[in-house]
């Protein structure tokens, strides 16, 4: 019996057709109806994929559908900006992978799409997994397609040791999801197309074998699951053990000329490079957040600005960061040194720029609120 499964062994062929036989029954009865489902074109697959890192279902879903009609294949999205493709995927988070797809949109635009893992692979940001992920569900390849979801279900229902990010963790649980797909896919009888298998195993991690509080009672394995029937599901898998958040305090400027436009600058080095912010910065342990301000204006873009009214600060988490910013609004009262060169941006194109939660976040608390500002040193070639 599985339930006596060593988690070193292989998988015997009948126990693992037996296993892969009631997962597909659960997934066909009970999987989430999905538009890159019902619609299995490469191109949507893989969006979805890139978009679903780091990502949940239903904060990535509506942006999905607006990116899919905007750009309904790779050749569209190729010929975008760079800029048009950062800002179409606001609201997501993790921005590299915009720029990665974009790249990748570029090669799929001028080589065609690759129709294998080892293809797919070879594309701009495409790692190991949206890899074998692609190329089961639009290709039908059988490779397995591992992420978090799989790795906490194959490690709870076979036993698997170790923190999760351990070589030798990873390593077994490689193993067994390539043991599975070969018996689930291939053979006389199949229990599944590879594509099918693959995001039934995420289905069962994403709805059912979850981190916190799992769903046990409706798991179609949990009568040869190791982790239950030992009372060890809240332990399996091992977590690893993670760095505290760190704290920052961050100070920004919102400045408007008489237009209503917005005075932004575009971040040069981060993960978030590309994007378009407001003037500020970090705070210095023991600095106001007003003085804060005053300082990096000078220091990042060679501007001084008068700090006016506070607005209500509040909290962002960037990565392992955890954000407290301090709004202002703010007036540019002259210049120091060589200025870097700004931005003034109406709200309504906020949508058309690569713009991130922070600013959209900070306008918003400042709403329709125009106090007056001093125009008179704005940024040269800018001047309204």
């Amino acid at each position: 019996m599985l339930g006596n499964f060593s988690a070193s062994a292989s998988v015997p062929r009948r126990d693992g057709a037996r296993l892969a036989r009631a997962l597909v029954r659960w997934f066909h009865e009970h999987r989430r109806r999905l538009p890159f489902r019902e619609d299995p074109d490469p191109w949507r697959i893989l969006v979805s994929e890139v978009m679903l890192q780091q990502t949940r279902v239903e904060a990535m879903l509506p942006r999905y559908r607006g990116f899919v009609a905007r750009f309904p294949d790779a050749g569209s999205f190729a010929e975008a900006s760079a800029d048009e493709a950062v800002a179409s995927w606001s609201g997501l988070g993790y921005y590299r992978r915009a720029r990665a797809l974009h790249r990748a949109a570029g090669e799929i635009s001028r080589q065609g799409f690759p129709r294998t893992e080892a293809g797919l692979r070879a594309l701009p940001g495409i790692g190991p997994y949206t890899a074998a992920a692609v190329a089961s569900i639009a290709f039908g390849e059988p490779v397995a397609a591992v992420d978090g979801n799989v790795r906490r279900v194959l490690a709870r229902r076979f036993g698997v040791e170790g923190p999760t990010d351990r070589a030798s963790f990873r390593r077994r649980i490689r193993e067994l999801a390539d043991q599975l797909v070969r018996i689930a896919t291939q053979g006389a009888d199949p229990a599944a197309a590879p594509g099918d298998w693959n995001q039934a195993l995420m289905e069962l991690g994403a709805l059912v074998c979850t981190p916190a509080a799992p769903r046990c009672a409706g798991c179609p394995l949990r009568g040869r699951c190791v982790a239950f029937l030992e009372g060890r599901v809240a332990e399996l898998p091992e977590r690893p053990e993670r760095r505290a958040p760190v704290a920052v305090r961050l100070a920004t400027g919102l400045v408007r000329d008489r237009r209503g436009r917005v005075l932004l600058f575009r971040r040069r080095r981060s993960p978030m490079r590309g994007l378009y912010e407001l003037p500020g910065g970090p705070c210095r342990v023991g600095e106001t957040p007003r003085k804060a301000l005053t300082r990096e204006a000078r220091a990042r873009y060679g501007l001084v600005l008068s700090p006016g009214s506070a607005l209500p600060s509040f909290r962002h988490t960037v990565m392992d960061q955890r954000l407290t910013v301090y709004p202002f609004f703010a007036a540019v009262a002259g210049e120091r040194g060589p200025p870097v060169r700004g931005r003034w941006t109406a709200p309504d194109e906020l949508d058309r720029i690569p713009a991130g939660a922070i600013l959209k976040k900070a306008l918003a608390i400042a709403g329709s609120e125009s106090p007056p500002v001093d125009c008179r040193a704005l940024m040269s070639g800018n001047t309204p």
